[in-house]
């Protein structure tokens, strides 16, 4: 009955030194890794031109402001319709809102003494060559203010997927020259973490602000079409990989 238990006992040992061996050639088997990173970038023709205009008037009263604005606002949201693509371009209020404007008696007791309403009416255009036709259209129809204009580059996969292999097989090209001169070689990819996004050109609007301004006390000043240079925008892709080793 002695004996029984010892050899349990033994083969016991045995095993659980078995097991332990085991574990340990698991974690000596994990891969060494290199991580490297890179950007590429394309310039290219924008294709989407963003232009947000505004209406600016006061009044007396907050409802006299409201309709007044909202006249002269819909007067440069039809005028621009007639020169737009309804199946391709926007049309849309991106912001309304009525302020008090108070007065500053010397007794230091503030009064309401009008009220200001601003319209701000945003277009998008996929016909950039319009945009200089769009400035004047919405000045000569009451628009007094230019907030933005901006050009960006639309739908662009294609640009993306022309770039990605061209920046992935110049890093593999590095982590393999990396690799050989520590004596290892690339063996495969362990994660890639890829992103790709348009920069955007943006304009000045002082110099439409000022030609709105100008435009009621010059004569023929709406003739005069406004000079527009859309440049050119950035398509820029980043890729993060690591490359295992051997």
């Amino acid at each position: 009955m002695k004996k029984f238990i010892i050899i349990s006992i033994f083969l016991g040992l045995i095993f659980t030194s078995v097991n332990f061996n085991a574990l340990a050639n698991e974690t000596t088997q994990e891969k060494g890794y290199i991580s490297l990173s890179g950007e590429r970038t394309k310039e290219v023709e924008p294709n989407l031109a963003t232009i947000t205009f505004a209406v600016e008037n006061t009044a007396q009263t907050a409802q006299k402001a409201a309709e007044e604005n909202n006249a002269a606002s819909n007067k440069i949201i039809t005028a621009l319709k007639d020169i737009t693509n309804a199946q391709t371009d926007v049309i849309k209020t991106s912001n309304f809102s009525i302020a008090p404007i108070y007065s500053n008696p010397s007794s230091g007791k503030r009064e309401i003494k009008s009220y200001s309403a601003v319209n701000s009416v945003t277009v998008q255009t996929k016909d950039i060559s319009k945009v200089s036709k769009l400035i004047d259209t919405a000045i000569a129809s009451g628009a007094n203010r230019t907030n933005n204009l901006y050009y960006t580059f639309e739908n662009n996969n294609s640009i993306c997927n022309e770039l990605y292999p061209e920046i992935l097989k110049e890093l593999k090209n590095n982590a393999q020259t990396i690799a050989i001169a520590g004596g290892s070689a690339v063996t495969g990819i362990k994660h890639i973490n890829a992103s790709c996004n348009t920069d955007m050109a943006i304009s000045n609007g002082r110099f439409f602000n000022a030609k709105a301004m100008m435009a009621d006390g010059a004569a023929g000043e709406s003739a005069i079409s406004t000079p527009v240079e859309s440049g050119k925008v950035k398509v820029r892709v980043y890729v993060n990989v690591d490359f295992y080793l051997k």
